[in-house]
């Protein structure tokens, strides 16, 4: 017979963890039960890497992990993976002076969908293209909205910010 190990636990007679960011929820299991969870608020976060695409992983795990941590399905999760990885690919080819330069991704949270932004330092011109034509590069964008519920292209005093809108299913 093996010893007993006395139970180690963290928060007996000690300060109590602050949940204050968390709240309630409910959701129905497969066996149609209702489950009581408590989730951890989605914080804002940011990642910046420099316009170097062999960074590019970096960037996709940051935006698979930000949509897993918010609940998103795995193919929802697969899908901002996939549109970050065009988006941070076109600031890294047409947005950045340098490899140096810098690329801004922001996730947050709006009404339980997750917001991805990518801010680069380049001024985004758009091409237009002959009806019937199709170019070899230029699709970017189209791809990013099939993949995401909404996609804006904007200017700002300091270069772009694209913006993408993943809801929960």
């Amino acid at each position: 017979m093996r010893p007993r190990l006395p139970l180690h636990l963290p928060f007996a007679g000690g300060p109590q963890p602050d949940h204050s960011d968390c709240r309630k929820t409910s959701r129905v299991t497969s066996s149609g039960r209702r489950a009581q969870a408590t989730e951890i608020a989605f914080q804002r976060r940011e990642h910046s890497i420099r316009a170097d695409l062999g960074l590019l992983k970096e960037a996709r795990d940051f935006g698979q992990r930000a949509a897993m941590e918010l609940g998103l399905p795995d193919y929802a999760q697969q899908q901002v993976k996939l549109a970050l990885s065009e988006a941070v690919t076109n600031a890294i080819q047409h947005g950045s002076s340098s490899p140096d330069s810098p690329i801004r991704i922001f996730a947050s949270e709006e009404a339980g969908a997750l917001v991805i932004e990518v801010v680069d330092t380049g001024r985004f011109v758009p091409r237009v293209t002959r009806r019937g034509d199709m170019p070899e590069s230029g699709r970017g964008l189209e791809f990013m909205r099939l993949m995401m519920d909404e996609v804006d292209l904007r200017p700002t005093r300091r270069g772009t910010l694209l913006r993408m809108v993943k809801r929960r299913g």
